[in-house]
């Protein structure tokens, strides 16, 4: 994973799975693209002995880095720990913003 890349993720709260439906397929990008996120920062933060991995997404639509507390879940999203980004799924987009493959590439 490295910055600028773009992955689906899976939402809890409208029940959307990047697994359940065809990524490339044009028809579906309405419901793809609430949930299309560009990696924005990776970091790395130790509070004590522990190390937490602090992984920030922001929408592919957002041109802002507005992180309002009312905004969370729906422009950006972070993630601190390795278990929920198993589910993620990395998708490549061409220079139109359509996706043109899915995975590793």
């Amino acid at each position: 994973m490295k910055q600028n890349e773009y992955f689906v993720l899976p939402n809890e709260n409208s029940g959307f799975t990047p697994s359940d439906i065809e990524l490339t397929n044009p028809d579906n990008y309405n419901l793809i693209s609430p949930n299309l996120f560009r990696v924005q920062t990776i970091s790395i933060v130790k509070y004590g002995n522990n190390i937490i991995r602090d992984f920030k997404f922001r929408n592919h639509l957002e041109t802002t880095l507005n992180d309002k507390k009312e905004l969370k879940e729906i422009t950006y999203r972070n993630i601190k720990s390795l278990a929920p980004l198993e589910k993620l799924v990395k998708v490549r987009l061409n220079h139109l913003g359509q996706i043109v493959q899915v995975g590793e590439y």
